[in-house]
């Protein structure tokens, strides 16, 4: 098996002039641990992680230090070390000030249990992708750990595969996809005049530039995506159902005749297949 074969891409990055408020609020909106940090060029520079945020916000502890002469010697050079990138982070306005360089990277054919390899370090979290100087994915620990979870449970494919067939296939209606030309207009009228409450992204009053604005109806998700001026003739809404197993689910819908697309990855983490209803009307399903 090959790094391509597990890694999450398009990678979710950040440039090197990215403030670090925003840093922080990708890490969390996309439930992430680390991103690549690109030059203007799109090279790549390093990385950010939760780790740099958490280390900007820590009580800042001098190194111990004697006196000799008229200088000070640290006692302890980790200690200092540590202080001094401390005082790095403390100081950084954007990404760029708090990049870790000299990271290892893999390419897409990497064999995956050299990425393993690297990964043993506790110090590497993740590991970029580049393909031709260009970065093309990430391999995280929940990549590995999703991938382990899938061998570790596969004991008897074939009893799973019964046991698939024989529960429900769907486990509910997870949320509606409506396409909108006016993000902020639309936001408005749900949030301000239906009440409904904003789940992503959350605390922000001015919704315009936003591409995914997801409300919480009580029952189902209503997620509006600024993608109406793009998709003529398919601005219709698009139901989207929870599955357990994507690949799994996707197995058993094809044998009855539903015709689905290649799943793919619409977010770290978010597997989902497309498909149509006998009318044309778009349907999706997403591993949850």
């Amino acid at each position: 098996m090959l790094v391509r074969d597990i890694m999450t891409s398009p990678a979710i990055t950040v440039t090197a002039a990215t403030h670090i408020p925003e840093v922080a609020r990708l890490l969390r909106a996309h439930q992430i641990s680390g991103m690549p940090v690109l030059d203007e060029r799109g090279a790549l520079l390093g990385i950010v992680t939760d780790h740099d945020l958490i280390l900007r916000n820590a009580p800042v502890r001098e190194p111990r230090y004697f006196a000799i002469l008229s200088g000070y010697i640290p006692l302890n050079l980790e200690e200092h070390r540590h202080y001094k990138e401390q005082l790095r982070h403390t100081m950084a306005v954007t990404a760029g000030d708090m990049t870790e360089p000299d990271i290892p990277t893999v390419a897409p054919e990497t064999p995956l249990e050299q990425a393993m390899e690297l990964m043993l370090d506790p110090k590497v979290t993740m590991l970029p992708v580049v393909d031709e100087g260009k970065v093309v994915g990430v391999v995280s620990r929940t990549d590995l750990v999703r991938l382990i979870e899938k061998l570790e449970g596969a004991v008897d494919p074939d009893a799973a595969t019964q046991r698939t067939e024989a529960e429900p296939v769907l486990t509910g209606l997870h949320e509606v996809i409506l396409y909108v030309q006016e993000m902020g207009t639309l936001v408005r009228f749900y949030r301000d005049q239906l009440g409904l409450h904003v789940e992503e992204p959350a605390d922000l009053e001015d919704c315009s530039a936003e591409n995914w604005v997801v409300l919480d109806t009580g029952a189902t998700k209503l997620a509006l995506h600024s993608g109406g001026q793009q998709r003529l003739g398919e601005d219709a809404p698009m139901l989207v159902f929870a599955v357990a197993d994507l690949a799994a689910a996707r197995s058993v819908l094809m044998a009855r005749g539903v015709t689905l697309e290649d799943p793919f990855e619409a977010a770290p983490g978010v597997l989902v297949c497309h498909g149509r209803d006998p009318e044309g009307h778009l349907l999706a399903f997403q591993e949850r």
